[in-house]
């Protein structure tokens, strides 16, 4: 009676084992199954048939080499061999398994060898990985594309000093591989030290500014020198405090040289050319002077060709103003005087057009103390750029603002708009915002010297834009 009694509780112990087995099997949330010796998928959960687009009934009596990806058969024949030939305990892999809807997932798989009623079997785990595996393969193109297009990713942690980047981030400064840690202070022996006080200097104001953009020369450590444009990116804690930048370097060494010789020419051939234009244009105002008895046709001509001689001039003043360094080296000659009437002498100068009219609006006793000349040049600049790209708004407005401590000027034009991606760079030297719908013809240095003048006289320039309202270029003045 005692055997039997032992017995029946070893049997009762062994089914609620095995209860507890199943139960714990099909409510695990990782994916699960149990294969024999030739493959064959007898038992699966249900966090299995949902990694796989199966019903449990589709999926039993099928071998894993059914979902197996046709790359990854020979790791499961492996697998089968370790297990089943060799009798090792366990076995890990990686494989590609195809859903029901042909779909690819990444398992990584652990098998388990165990032993029941004198058959071998497999108990399987297998964690979705697709996840991870496409993190993996993007972050694989970004280091190709970085790498060939001379561009590094760098982030720093602003408590520490130290930066984690990108793999070809050291190779930037003349490094054969990235070295273990990267900080800070690693990049100031390597900039110049006008370009290091600006790099650090925007560092210190990135909280006010929301990113810094710095193009600093570099001396690599291999010796070269080389232009890298260092971009950075803010992140802040719920305080508000940056904790750390993320950002790009980018090669613009190549760039570099590109407007240095373009430079370069442009300031030999505007110098040449300044010269003689000069004594054709002293040779048109004494024709202009001496037109008594000249006919129409004439004067006409002489009219027209004072009028291509002004914008040669201004062309080549454009030309010879094209320095990056413009802003600082303007020097200005102020004086009071009405930006109203000023506006009106510029507009008499544009050809009236029978398709386009130019409106002045607003306050007159505009009162500035500035460079009368300089500010002229602004608005030549901007009325003459809506003349241009706008060559469909019928009328192009110009308002002048009284306002308590300064004066606004808008030139604002009913043409078709400017992309919002090309905005912030409309003011960069060389610029324009032409399309193939719009060849018109330019330096691309108007704007930028209107910018420079602007805020040579601590003012404000800025523009709005809306394909279906038109355009709005602006500039603030203080008294």
């Amino acid at each position: 009676m005692k055997k039997d009694s032992e017995k029946h509780g070893f049997e009762q112990r062994f089914r609620e084992c095995d209860a507890k087995f199943n139960s714990i099997f099909e409510l695990s949330s990782v994916a699960t199954k149990i294969i024999n010796s030739d493959l064959t998928i007898l038992k699966v959960n249900k966090a299995l048939c949902k990694l796989l687009g199966y019903t449990a009934e589709e999926i039993l009596g099928t071998k894993i080499l059914d979902h197996a990806c046709e790359e990854h058969i020979d790791h499961w024949h492996h697998l089968q061999e370790e297990l089943w030939a060799k009798q090792v305990s366990n076995f890990k892999l990686k494989a590609c398994l195809y859903r029901k809807d042909r779909e690819i997932v990444w398992v990584d798989v652990t098998t388990i060898l165990y032993t029941d009623q004198g058959e071998t079997f497999g108990f399987t785990v297998l964690d979705d990985i697709t996840g991870l595996k496409h993190f993996e393969n993007s972050q694989k193109r970004l280091n190709v594309a970085l790498k060939y297009s001379g561009t590094a990713i760098w982030e720093l942690d602003i408590k520490s000093g130290e930066v984690f980047r990108s793999p070809d981030h050291d190779q930037l400064f003349g490094y054969d591989s990235n070295s273990k840690k990267w900080f800070l202070e690693d990049y100031y022996p390597h900039l110049s030290e006008r370009d290091l006080e600006s790099f650090k200097g925007a560092l210190q104001k990135i909280a006010q500014t929301d990113g810094l953009d710095v193009q600093a020369r570099v001396l690599r450590k291999d010796g070269q020198l080389q232009w890298l444009n260092i971009k950075g990116t803010p992140e802040k804690d719920d305080s508000g405090q940056v904790v750390r930048v993320i950002g790009v370097i980018n090669d613009i060494t190549k760039d570099k040289l590109i407007e240095r010789h373009k430079d370069d020419f442009i300031s030999i051939a505007s110098h040449e050319l300044k010269t003689p234009v000069t004594s054709l244009k002293a040779s048109l105002q004494l024709l202009d002077r001496s037109q008594d008895g000249a006919s129409e046709r004439v004067k006409s001509l002489i009219l027209q060709a004072n009028k291509g001689i002004n914008r040669i001039t201004a062309i080549i003043d454009d030309l010879l103003n094209a320095g990056k360094n413009y802003e600082e080296q303007l020097s200005l000659r102020k004086e009071d005087f009405d930006i109203y009437f000023l506006a009106e002498e510029v507009i008499d100068q544009f050809e009236t057009l029978p398709t386009q009219s130019i409106e002045l609006l607003g306050h007159k006793n505009s009162m500035l103390t500035a460079d009368s000349e300089r500010i002229g040049r602004v608005l030549t600049n901007l009325i003459g750029n809506a003349i241009k790209y706008a060559p469909k708004s019928s009328k192009i407005k110009v308002n002048i603002e009284n306002q308590q401590d300064s004066i606004r000027v808008s030139i604002i034009d009913k043409g078709p708009g400017i992309p919002q991606d090309k905005i912030p760079l409309l003011f960069d030297r060389y610029y324009q915002a032409t399309d193939n719908k719009n060849s018109a013809s330019g330096l691309g240095l108007g704007l930028f010297i209107s910018a420079n003048i602007v805020r040579k006289h601590l003012g404000k320039i800025g523009v709005s834009s809306d394909p279906l309202t038109g355009t709005n270029f602006w500039f603030e003045l203080p008294k």
